[in-house]
């Protein structure tokens, strides 16, 4: 095996031991809870045995045995609330409106200049002031995570969704936790779905009829809204459905699309306004009409997190029979409230799980003379009270240490108090009981909520170790074992005695799995791997520790100060991460850090001695610098906002870009110039480098695709921005998506012809050279060539157009490419920002390249890949994870790029879970991809601007570019082999700080809402970073092979 490939098992080994560090800590820090199997009981009145006065069985034929008898025991009996069924009170229809915020049901008659939310579904209003006795408005309090899944859940279970529920909410996995749609089940009643097919997800087989409709087009307003509507009228005149479900999506896809603050805001809510007032015109005497909203949404029309805007929705009801007035009208209630109110309605079991408090006042009057009013509410209040305490009882049992003593013995002790006082309770009392019930109940919840989830401290340790200990190992072998040793340690039996040691670990913990001897096979495969791991990495440590301590000795005598600032600026940026406020701000901070480095790095490179002896190649640098350094603050203008709480300055400056508001022309005509321009540039330096020159297909493909990918691109744009009304019968929307196709296909064929086919050298014939001399782009390839194959005296040696930037070619042509892509899924917003992210990528390797060229004496100097350039390669990608204008919070995710050139609906989410993973990560993906220039870019340059670095070293080598790479071949991928290293291992000491910072502040008030989100973005663009490494990596054996291939058959031709 050679030793390319040795380097390469030895990073896909470090990449699985970054991974399963991250993943065995996750396993321990984002846990969810324990879902109970148990499920609630009762029995109905019919089920009750006949009974005398004296409480004692009858046979069934005693007179006295009446439905009436039956609940005047059942009352006398209260303590078996909650295993007893009253009769179902009504039908209900639940109209889901998705996104239905709070203030969107308000009606405020002061209004003089309405939002277009505002007072757009005055039907309520209506019937509020028309009918008080018979209808309700609540604010209905969502549990974060604001996600349709989670939502959902919560209103059938009446449980609270975990954090990491987030991630699974377009992955809808079957309840089987106790809810209400199978309470209804058991007991024989019916439910009907229409809308949004999230519900089938969630409960498949459960529903006599159903109409489901795809939701995750949050493009298309009115296909689920419209779909809805046909069926529900017809269902109203069904008598065979005890539960109506019918779930609207337009106002939520209204608001990821345009915000709340447009037009077809107003056009959407009108639409439910008037499907309100038809539903309560159809409505009969026995059915009640629950209007709600799942959650709400952020001013740019998110969700996902808890913002007010997002946790607040709506809650009216309607019904014809006289609504319960027993308990003072409550105006804020929790979502999950609703789960013990139905389940009252429906006469059925209140799902075992449910942390809801029973909305009474919610509740329609049972037309009974026998029964007070007063009776009823109690027996279901305290029925709810013992449903929730026999729910932390089981849970406490099969989760012990999930309460603790104390926590358990206060919650029984109020309890008892509870259950001395119920008997005393009568119709003068019963508020007073009411309001103790409902504190011991907000209590037992609240109690819930701080122990929800365990963290596996374990587990937690154990990645937080690993992960240290890989990298600090890693660190060791590759940057302290000099580079003409590595090939030497790694082409021995180390690796596969490595693997095989992996290999048996592997088997090992399967067995232990097999026999039961653990629990958890993924977790022990991760932790028994991962120990071994160490072991053999130490051992290799230990090994060349004397090579390693001179190696470091040697270099701090040469880069002490170097060295000092690197450490530094380490040290204070990831100190950063453990401050909420810097996680917020962190855009600000590596943008000071990035011009920063710009800065310094130009006035560096200027102030050297050939660049005072030039002053127009110096004043030319600056002038550059200056402009990459107003790009970068351009970039700015992209950034996105978070919540208005945490970044109240950013709404008043970047709102523009934040708000879903349509660019103007001039920002479109501004982008498709921006991408044009960044078209020729690129077109010219490859011409300039002899790179477009000849017939080969990927040469042709290189020079007019662009040009094809900015049209496409253009167009895709155009054709999206056209009003839905203003499409005619020629046009349909699948030929804009067919644009954004033609974009998808020729970057991902452009990309992997320079993978195949990666050189784009042309051979000139050797009689018409010397007419092409002059325009050539290289005009001294020809001695180049001859001093390569050592043929002086050869007259018909060709001239080899491209030769000296063969390798830098393949890579810019890959980021060609990629950035095009990055620019059609960013939206003609913020296109511009990818552009500006290429270009300054290539400005920082231009800059370090000259300064590694000013400082080095010989060629192997070059080979010398400072630490700090990596540091600055880390910053960039980091940097414009913000400026691509994204930020590490589940609410800011660009879902629309999931809709680009597609209707967002497949029967499995990879296409569209890659786009968003492309949008959102794409700094990282390019930074990981263009790594290799880092080592390749000097020698570019010293072919490509010899005029602007010193020659002492460059006149030796008679310009021969990246020729020189090749001849020192193994130099090159060992160089290639530490500095991927380095480079992951600078990504990985960042997801340290992250997780580290989330250990420590685990119990802090801002660790869902900051922490933890920060964690699993950096994780995963850790993930992308690691696999976009690997690949470049790969891409250069690949780009070297073939160079080998080409001058072998050079070296046969012309003998």
């Amino acid at each position: 095996m050679g030793k390319q490939w040795c380097y390469f098992l030895f990073m896909l080994w470090f990449t699985y031991l970054i991974v399963s560090s991250i993943l065995l800590f996750s396993r321990g820090f984002l846990l969810s809870k324990n879902a109970q199997k148990s499920n609630s009981t009762c029995i109905s009145l019919p089920e009750i045995p006949c009974l005398q006065k004296q409480s004692t069985p009858l046979s069934e034929d005693e007179n006295n045995c009446s439905d009436n008898s039956k609940l005047a025991y059942v009352f006398e009996n209260i303590n078996s609330a909650s295993s007893i069924c009253l009769p179902q009170r009504s039908r209900v229809i639940l109209v889901i409106i998705d996104a239905l915020r709070y203030d969107f049901a308000v009606y405020d008659d002061t209004l003089k200049n309405a939002q277009p939310y505002q007072n757009k579904l005055p039907i309520i209003d209506k019937l509020l002031k028309q009918y008080p006795e018979y209808s309700r408005l609540y604010k209905f309090m969502a549990d974060p995570p604001t996600t349709t899944m989670q939502r959902l859940k919560a209103l059938t279970t009446g449980s609270l969704p975990t954090f990491i529920d987030a991630g699974s909410n377009f992955a809808t996995n079957e309840i089987n936790e106790d809810n209400i749609i199978d309470q209804l089940l058991r007991h024989n009643l019916s439910t009907v779905l229409i809308g949004d097919d999230t519900w089938d997800g969630l409960y498949p087989n459960r529903f006599l009829r159903k109409y489901p409709y795809p939701s995750f087009d949050v493009w298309d307003l009115d296909t689920v809204d419209y779909g809805v509507n046909s069926h529900i009228y017809p269902e109203l005149e069904q008598k065979d459905w005890d539960f109506l479900i019918a779930h609207y999506l337009g106002v939520d896809h209204c608001g990821h699309r345009y915000g709340p603050n447009h037009p077809e805001m107003e056009r959407k809510l009108t639409e439910m306004n008037g499907v309100i007032e038809d539903i309560v015109d159809k409505l009969d005497d026995n059915t009640i009409l629950f209007v709600i909203g799942d959650h709400g949404m952020t001013e740019t029309g998110n969700h996902g997190g808890d913002a007010e805007d997002e946790i607040t929705s709506a809650f009216f009801m309607y019904s014809k029979q006289l609504l319960s007035s027993v308990q003072n009208h409550s105006t804020v209630v929790r979502q999950i409230s609703i789960v013990p109110t139905m389940a009252a309605i429906f006469g059925v079991s209140v799902p075992f799980s449910n942390l809801g408090t029973i909305i009474l006042d919610a509740l329609p009057v049972m037309n009974n003379s026998y029964i007070q009013e007063w009776q009823l509410s109690l027996f279901y209040l305290w029925g709810n009270v013992q449903q929730m305490m026999n729910y932390i009882e089981d849970y406490a049992q099969t989760s012990p240490g999930t309460f603790s003593d104390s926590e358990l013995k206060g919650l029984r002790a109020k309890y008892a108090i509870l259950n001395s006082k119920l008997f005393a309770v009568d119709h003068t009392n019963l508020d007073d009981f009411a309001e103790s019930a409902v504190n011991f109940l907000t209590n037992l919840r609240e109690t819930c909520e701080k122990v929800w989830i365990q963290f596996d401290s374990f587990s937690m340790t154990r990645g937080l170790l690993f992960l240290f200990l890989s990298l600090f190992f890693v660190y060791m072998i590759t940057d302290g074992i000099p580079s003409n040793r590595i090939p030497e340690i790694f082409m021995s039996s180390f690796l596969t005695c490595s693997y095989s040691v992996l290999f048996l670990a592997t088997c090992v913990s399967i067995i232990l799995y097999h026999f039961n001897f653990v629990d958890h096979l993924i977790s022990t495969i991760f932790f028994s791997t991962g120990l071994v791991s160490q072991i053999m990495l130490v051992m290799l440590v230990i090994q060349n520790w004397e090579l390693i301590s001179l190696n470091w000795y040697d270099r701090s005598r040469r880069e002490k100060i170097l060295n000092l600032v690197c450490r530094l600026v380490l040290i204070f940026h990831l100190g950063g991460l453990f401050s909420n406020s810097f996680v917020v701000e962190e855009s600000s901070v590596l943008l000071f850090l990035l011009a920063t480095v710009i800065l310094i790095g130009s006035l560096n490179v200027c102030q050297s001695e050939a660049k005072k002896k030039n002053i127009r190649i110096r004043w030319k640098l600056l002038m550059i610098a200056f402009g990459m350094l107003i790009l970068v603050r351009i970039s700015m203008y992209f950034w996105r906002c978070r919540d208005r709480l945490e970044q109240p300055w950013c709404y008043e400056t970047y709102n523009t870009f934040t708000a879903k508001t349509e660019t103007t022309k001039l920002q479109w005509i501004i982008t498709v110039i921006t991408l044009a321009l960044f078209v020729t540039i690129t077109k010219g330096w490859l011409r300039n480098c002899g790179n477009l020159n000849g017939y080969k297909f990927t040469v042709i493909l290189l020079k007019y695709a662009p040009t094809v990918l900015v049209v496409c691109t253009s167009g895709y744009w155009v054709l999206s921005r056209l009003p839905i009304d203003g499409r005619n019968k020629s046009f349909r929307p699948w030929q804009a998506n067919l644009l954004a196709w033609i974009v998808y296909g020729v970057s991902s064929v452009g990309i992997l012809t320079m993978i195949i086919k990666p050189l784009c050298v042309y051979i000139l014939p050797s009689n018409d050279a010397s007419n092409d001399t002059e325009s050539n782009a290289i005009p001294h390839l020809f001695h180049k060539v001859k001093r390569l194959f050592n043929e002086p005296n050869k007259e018909d040696i060709p001239v080899l157009c491209g030769l000296g930037t063969a390798y830098s070619a393949v890579f810019v042509a890959i980021g060609i490419y990629l950035t095009h892509l990055f620019a059609l899924l960013h939206g003609d917003a913020a296109a511009s920002s990818t552009v500006i992210m290429f270009l300054a990528s290539a400005f920082v390797l231009i800059i370090t390249s000259i300064i590694r060229l000013e400082k080095a004496t010989t060629v192997e100097q070059l080979f010398d890949i400072p630490n700090m350039s990596l540091l600055v390669w880390v910053i960039l990608a980091q940097y414009f994870f913000y400026g691509t204008g994204h930020q590490p919070s589940f609410p800011n995710i660009i879902w629309d790029a999931a809709f680009v050139g597609t209707t967002g609906v497949f029967k499995h989410n990879f296409i569209p879970g890659s786009l968003i993973i492309i949008n959102t990560f794409c700094s990282q993906i390019l930074m990981g991809f263009l790594m290799p220039l880092h080592l390749i870019v000097p020698f570019t340059i010293s072919v490509m601007l010899p005029s602007i670095t010193s020659k002492n070293v460059l006149e030796k080598e008679n310009l021969r570019g990246e020729v020189l790479l090749y001849e020192r071949n193994g130099l090159m991928l060992t160089v290639a082999f530490t500095t991927s290293c380095k480079y992951m291992i600078c990504h990985a000491i960042r997801v340290f700080a992250t997780m580290l910072a989330a250990t420590i502040h685990c119990r802090h008030m801002m660790i869902w809402k900051i922490f933890a989100p920060k964690l699993i973005f950096e994780s995963v663009g850790m993930f992308v970073t690691l696999a976009t490494v690997n690949i470049s990596y790969l891409v250069l054996l690949r780009v070297n092979s073939k160079i080998d291939e080409f001058v072998t058959s050079l070296n046969k031709r012309y003998k």
